[in-house]
């Protein structure tokens, strides 16, 4: 297996394992919630979301400039 292979997937499973860790604690609160306050990741807009991805984005570049210096 070559190097770009084993990066993509190690990136793949890290990534996968992050975006549950997030899912499982965003939705772990509900139950102890009012049923009627609702998921608290239903009170998230599109602006929320903007930028959750902007800092995504900006936590890859620094990873990938930390990258470049080793």
């Amino acid at each position: 297996m070559s190097h770009r292979t084993k990066s993509l997937l190690v990136g793949v499973l890290a990534g996968a394992l992050l975006g549950a860790a997030f899912a499982w604690a965003a939705t772990d609160n509900d139950d102890e919630q009012d049923p009627e306050a609702g998921a608290a990741i239903a009170t998230l807009g599109p602006a929320d979301y903007f930028t959750l991805g902007i800092s995504i984005l900006t936590l890859a570049r620094q990873f990938s400039g930390m990258l470049r210096k080793a």
